[in-house]
């Protein structure tokens, strides 16, 4: 329905009433009045000029409901002199900020500017806009806290680079409401996928091969790794070597007992489960397993033990490592299978493999992506 902008049509009486008669209710009515005919595209040149002088009066006025009504009115004109604006971001946050928000007559220099200055609910202001510009949004990320980063994440018209993404995971790899945030996000870049998936929790992983269109190998790649933590997440919960060894003969005879989820099993610490995988494999009692293991004059026995479990021999060194670091550690806890043994694993494969030569690049990668 066509609004009649007969009613908002601005003349001297106005600017007389202001004088005459500057309460609240009267300024108000004054501000949205002219307010809404100045944005309208009915405005002439010398109604646009009158207007103007009009917002100088208001925007200097001491009561701040009647700037609000103005910015409020304000919000969707364009070509705002420059001097009104710089008026209204100069305001208190309540006046201003709902202008910095909405406004169509602010440009990406006047928003970048905004940002430099560490008001984070300016900041969060910048970061809500709609269709947000990918300057911007890379200025957000760049320079803003994570506060900011996460109205960002949320803004699903914010224009938003690989590059932008790229820098939010790299400044905040742990936090999870920000992972969220990018997974969560329509249309998401493969190439920011392949950057935050060492990152995330098999949760958002599972959402990502769910809402998303990933390419068919990487997606099956995704789904056994979520799989496979699943697995020794549940194998966590037996303490029992009989238990143990029914939940990997159940896997061996769904076809589920994968030689990554073997590797896996090792380098997080799980040395029960990779025993008993070992065993099952290999057709070599338990009791052999763990004679053979620890021994350290026995790396050919383990090489032949690892062959027999037929892993191929690119594994052979990461889970070496593993198991070097596991009999350094395993006395250190008070609990073998409790969390801060776990952790203290993952932490010492991760201290030790960078410096040790055995290690090439690759192997490093290959061990870093199974205990990610």
């Amino acid at each position: 329905m066509r609004t009649d902008m007969n009613e908002y049509m601005i003349n001297r009486q106005d600017i007389e009433n202001l004088r005459k008669k500057p309460d609240i209710a009267n300024k108000s009515n004054v501000a949205l009045k002219v307010g809404t005919y100045y944005a309208s595209s009915q405005i002439t040149s010398e109604q646009r000029i009158l207007a103007e002088t009009i917002f100088r009066l208001l925007i200097k006025d001491t009561e701040i409901k009647v700037r609000q009504v103005l910015v409020n009115t304000l919000k969707n004109a364009k070509n705002l002199p420059s001097d009104i604006i710089n008026a209204i971001l100069k305001d208190i946050d309540t006046v201003a900020i709902p202008f910095i928000q909405y406004s169509v007559a602010l440009t990406d220099d006047d928003l970048l500017n905004i940002l430099e200055v560490t008001n984070i609910s300016r900041q969060i202001a910048v970061a809500k806009r709609p269709n947000l510009s990918s300057a911007v949004a890379d200025a957000i990320a760049e320079k803003c806290s994570s506060a900011v980063i996460e109205h960002l994440l949320t803004n699903n018209t914010a224009n938003i680079t690989s590059p932008s993404f790229e820098k939010i995971i790299n400044k905040y790899p742990s936090n999870e409401i920000l992972q969220k945030g990018i997974i969560y996000r329509n249309n998401l870049p493969f190439d920011v996928i392949e950057k935050i998936i060492s990152h995330i929790s098999y949760k958002l992983k599972t959402y990502l091969v769910l809402n998303h269109d990933l390419p068919q190998d990487f997606a099956i790649d995704l789904i056994n790794e979520i799989k496979e933590k699943l697995t020794l997440k549940i194998s966590e919960d037996y303490s029992q070597d009989e238990q143990i060894h029914d939940f990997v003969k159940h896997l061996h005879r769904a076809g589920r007992l994968t030689h990554s989820l073997v590797v896996r099993s090792i380098c997080s610490g799980d040395l029960m489960f990779f025993e008993h995988a070992l065993s099952c494999l290999s057709d070599i009692p338990v009791s052999n397993i763990r004679k053979t293991l620890f021994n350290s004059s026995a790396d050919f026995e383990i090489r032949n033990l690892l062959r027999k479990a037929l892993l191929p021999k690119s594994v052979f060194t990461t889970i070496f490592s593993a198991l070097k670091v596991i009999s350094n550690i395993r006395f250190d806890c008070d609990q073998f299978s409790s969390k801060p043994y776990y952790k203290k694993i993952i932490e010492r494969i991760l201290s030790y493999a960078p410096n040790t030569e055995e290690l090439s690049n690759d192997d490093l990668n290959y061990l870093l992506s199974k205990i990610s």
